[in-house]
C-alpha cells in the first residue's frame, strides 16, 4: 500500500503545501509533483477532466514524486469509488450542507465497518495485498465547507466520525453568504467568517485546509491554523509567467504597447 505522508502530516498537525491541476494533461500534473509541492489536487468538479484522464493523472503525479488528490465533482458514491479506484490517495468532497451529507460522505469513501465502499480490485491491486487493510488509514477524506448551510449546521457536520477535515472554499462561500468573492477583493465580513469558521473546525480537533494565491494569504491562514493548501493552480502559474514575461517585453519596447 503507497503510504500517504499527507495525510500523517496533517493528522500530526504540519503544514502541507499543494498544487491544483485544471488543464487536462497528466504531464502538468507530473511536472508539478516534480516541483516538490507536497500534493497535487487533480481537478474533477469545475474542469472536463474524466476519470481516464484522473488515472493518468494519478500514475504521473506518483512518479514524480508527490501524493496523488482529486476534488469530486459530487458527494455521490459513483464519484468517490471512481476516484479512488483509479488511484486517488486523498480526495475532497464539495457542498457538504450538513451532518447528512457529511456521514454519506463516510459512507461512500470508507470500507467496513467505517462505511459501505465497495471493493472492486482493478487498478488497486498495484497497492498490495493490504490496500484493504490499510485503504481507510492512508485515504484522506477532506469535506467541503462553501456553502451557507454549512455555516448553519457546521456542528451537525463536525459531531460525524469517519471523515479527515473540513476544506473551506472561499469563493462559493462568499456567493452563498452574498458577499463579494476574494477574486472581488473580499470583504473584512468574509474573513471574520473564515477565521471563525477555523476555529470551530480547529476546536473540533479537525484539520483544515483551503485555497490561497499570495504568500502573505498563506501565512495568514498558517496563523489561523490551516494546514493543508494549494498555493496555486497550473493554470494560474502558466498565466502568471506569461503575464510577468509580455510586461518585460512591453517595458523593454520590444512587445507593442
Amino acid at each position: 500500500m503507497l503510504s500517504n505522508p499527507v495525510k500523517e502530516r496533517l493528522l500530526s498537525d504540519q503544514l502541507t503545501l499543494g498544487a491544483w491541476s485544471v488543464l487536462g494533461s497528466p504531464l502538468t500534473g507530473e511536472f508539478l509533483a516534480r516541483e516538490g509541492y507536497e500534493f497535487v489536487m487533480v481537478d474533477l468538479e469545475h474542469f472536463p477532466t474524466g476519470v481516464e484522464t484522473a488515472m493518468h493523472y494519478f500514475q504521473a503525479i506518483v512518479a514524480g514524486g508527490a501524493v496523488p488528490f482529486a476534488r469530486l465533482a459530487y458527494n455521490d458514491h459513483v464519484y468517490v469509488k471512481r476516484a479512488l479506484d483509479a488511484g486517488a490517495l486523498g480526495i475532497v468532497i464539495p457542498l457538504i450542507k450538513s451532518g447528512d451529507d457529511a456521514r454519506r460522505a463516510v459512507e461512500f469513501s470508507r470500507f467496513p465497518p467505517l462505511g459501505q465502499r465497495p471493493y472492486g480490485g482493478g487498478r488497486i491491486s498495484i497497492h498490495g495485498p493490504d490496500y484493504l487493510a490499510r485503504a481507510n488509514d492512508e485515504i484522506l477524506v477532506m469535506l467541503q465547507i462553501e456553502h451557507r448551510q454549512a455555516v448553519e449546521h457546521l456542528d451537525d457536520i463536525l459531531a460525524v466520525e469517519g471523515y479527515d477535515g473540513c476544506f473551506i472554499g472561499p469563493t462559493d462561500l462568499a456567493l452563498s453568504m452574498g458577499m463579494p468573492t476574494p477574486l472581488q477583493g473580499g470583504c473584512p465580513e468574509l474573513e471574520d467568517l473564515i477565521a471563525d469558521l477555523a476555529r470551530r473546525i480547529r476546536a473540533a480537533g479537525k484539520p483544515l485546509g483551503t485555497v490561497v494565491r499570495s504568500v502573505e494569504l498563506c501565512q495568514k491562514r498558517v496563523d489561523q491554523g490551516f494546514r493543508f493548501m494549494s498555493v496555486g493552480s497550473d493554470l494560474s502559474f502558466m498565466l502568471q509567467a506569461s503575464r510577468q514575461i509580455r510586461q518585460e517585453l512591453t517595458d523593454q519596447g520590444i512587445w507593442p504597447a
